[in-house]
């Protein structure tokens, strides 16, 4: 994305919002014209009223200058309270824009991604895309507006004093404009390395216990210091380059001034000007020079906000799951994998060519090595990843061709690395489905976590990732959010890894009860479990390397018998 194409999308924010904008600008242009009185109400003060010795007309001009600050502040809080609708609003929308793509993500987005680098790169572009709608904008507005007015109010007043004026613009635009560049370029570096320090503080913080145990605190202060200085020797070349932005623009608004006032004295003793005029005459070249600054400064401001909107529009145009708008009765059928291939990396196949049958009602055991894809078979059944090759098949139905939320509405998963939310047991259970006490009790009981429960009750809050509680007590939440979810097919990824034996024989029995109808595929190596499956899936090196009942494989399969005696 260009920098045009930047523009033109931070402009569309702003034109879901064109009534209200067009409401501020009407504002901003009665403002302006009644600020443009002020200084032909203030000639008159000075010439008619005290040099002149008018009391009457003094105190009426005096009173006309309070209604038109009394008029302009008023219309001030109206507009800025419509701006600050539409600045509020524009957040909001940028926000759930962001929040409701990142939800809707391929899940490889999350297997390279620092947490904190994402929330910190989203808040910084939505905080300076927000900009647009700051008072700073607007106001560039109104000061095109004083602008236009100051220099018909000064070729009223004066041509030769004009013409001053005029020659002294350009000269402010080349210096206002090298100020905007280098803004643009420390901006730029800025954006930088503030994402580069969010990278490494998500990665050192994920990484605390490593930091503890092996004693390199130290180190990582190191690095603390180091991308710290980076980002605050940034933010003082910032502050210092507006602060010599703004003493440079004073300097010259004030020689500005001072030929004036010269000129101007020169004028009135040769009794060509009023005393009155001079003054009248300088403010309006105040409403002629200083938008030099503000306009030009749309420029400083934008060096900004444009790197925030790619960036942000970038991540907007990542990739997500794919979906489709098909709706179907689905229910429990056979599902198939058909010469299914996939690749993590191109042409770096971690399946090849898989087929395997998971019969309507069938237990099935898959076991292999780490790494022989396992898992990822796991998530291309629920559609966390697609095929490379291939299709797999819900009855005669292609799964990619199904509603995404239908379809998983059929499958639970039990997984070893089940993710709990910082919430009550009961809440992480259910997931916002409202299910009656009787029936999480009971699940609880045949998962096995009916005595723990007993212990704290439902109510209790298991901490940031269930950090209050143990591996195997997560996994029995796993399984009875399964239960109380009853889905036709579940799954159970090494989920017997972290259990107890009395847990592992609860789920065992679970299979020929409460998950008998049911289509189940599990990962384990527990023989316990894969003597009494339908089937056994034997994976190796990304190829099924045989299928069949444990009593047709053991011994006769190579793999199978090194799994076997790895898991005695």
């Amino acid at each position: 994305m260009d920098n045009k194409e930047a523009v033109k999308r931070l402009l569309l924010l702003l034109n879901r919002y064109k009534k209200t904008i067009i409401a501020i600008v009407c504002c901003l242009f009665i403002s302006t014209g009644l600020n443009l009185c002020v200084p032909l109400i203030s000639q008159r003060i000075m010439d008619n009223g005290f040099i002149g010795g008018n009391k009457k007309l003094l105190i009426e001009l005096v009173l006309a200058s309070m209604v038109i600050y009394t008029i302009n502040s008023l219309i001030d809080i109206i507009k800025e309270k419509k701006r600050v609708d539409i600045s509020a609003k524009i957040q909001y929308f940028l926000s759930e824009q962001s929040f409701s793509h990142l939800m809707k993500l391929r899940i490889n987005y999350f297997n390279n991604t620092n947490y904190a680098e994402t929330l910190n790169n989203i808040n910084t572009d939505i905080n300076q895309m927000t900009s647009i709608a700051d008072s700073s904008v607007f106001f560039v507005v109104t000061q095109a507006f004083s602008m236009a007015g100051g220099i018909i109010g000064l070729f009223i007043i004066d041509f030769k004093m004009t013409v001053l004026v005029l020659l002294f613009i350009p000269i402010k635009c080349v210096v206002m404009k090298y100020f905007a560049k280098k803004q643009k370029q420390i901006m730029d570096e800025f954006i930088q390395r503030n994402q580069e320090y969010a990278r490494w503080f998500g990665d050192t913080v994920g990484g605390v216990r490593e930091v503890k145990l092996f004693h390199i605190f130290d180190k990582k202060h190191q690095e603390f210091t180091y991308n710290q200085n980076n980002i605050i020797e940034k933010q003082k070349q910032m502050n210092m380059l507006s602060q010599w932005n703004m003493i440079i623009d004073n300097i010259m608004v004030q020689l500005l001034s001072t030929l004036l006032y010269i000129l101007g004295a020169n004028l009135v003793f040769d009794l060509q000007l009023s005393v009155g005029s001079v003054f009248a005459f300088i403010t309006y070249s105040a409403y002629v020079t200083g938008p030099i600054s503000a306009i030009l400064n749309i420029g400083y401001l934008l060096s900004g906000i444009i790197p925030s909107t790619k960036r942000y529009y970038a991540f907007m145009e990542l990739e997500e799951e794919t979906d489709t708008e098909k709706t179907a009765d689905l229910c429990l059928n056979d599902l198939k994998m058909k010469q299914v291939s996939f690749a993590y990396e191109k042409d770096k196949y971690i399946l090849k060519g898989i087929d395997i049958l998971f019969a309507k009602g069938s237990k099935t055991a898959i076991i292999g090595r780490n790494g022989s894809g396992k898992t990822t078979i796991i998530n291309l059944l629920i559609r966390m990843y697609e095929p490379e090759n291939g299709k797999i098949l819900l009855g005669t139905e292609n799964i990619s061709d199904l509603s995404l939320s239908e379809y998983r509405d059929m499958v639970s998963v039990v997984s070893q690395q089940i993710y709990l939310f910082n919430d009550t047991i009961r809440n992480n259970i259910c997931l916002y489905k409202q299910i009656d006490d009787t029936v999480i009790e009971e699940a609880c009981k045949d998962s096995g976590l009916e005595d723990f429960i007993k212990e704290v009750s439902l109510d209790y809050v298991v901490g940031q990732n269930g950090a209050m509680l143990s591996g195997g007590q997560k996994q029995k939440i796993a399984l009875a959010r399964a239960l109380v979810y009853d889905k036709p097919i579940i799954i159970f990824d090494e989920a017997t890894s972290n259990t107890d034996a009395y847990s592992e024989k609860q789920i065992n029995k679970l299979l020929n009860t409460k998950l008998k109808e049911k289509t189940v595929i599990v990962i384990t190596h527990r023989k316990e479990i894969l003597s009494k499956v339908d089937q056994i899936v034997v994976l190796k090196e990304g190829v099924v390397d045989g299928i069949g009942t444990y009593d047709e494989l053991i011994g006769k399969n190579d793999e199978l018998n090194i799994m076997m005696e790895k898991a005695d």
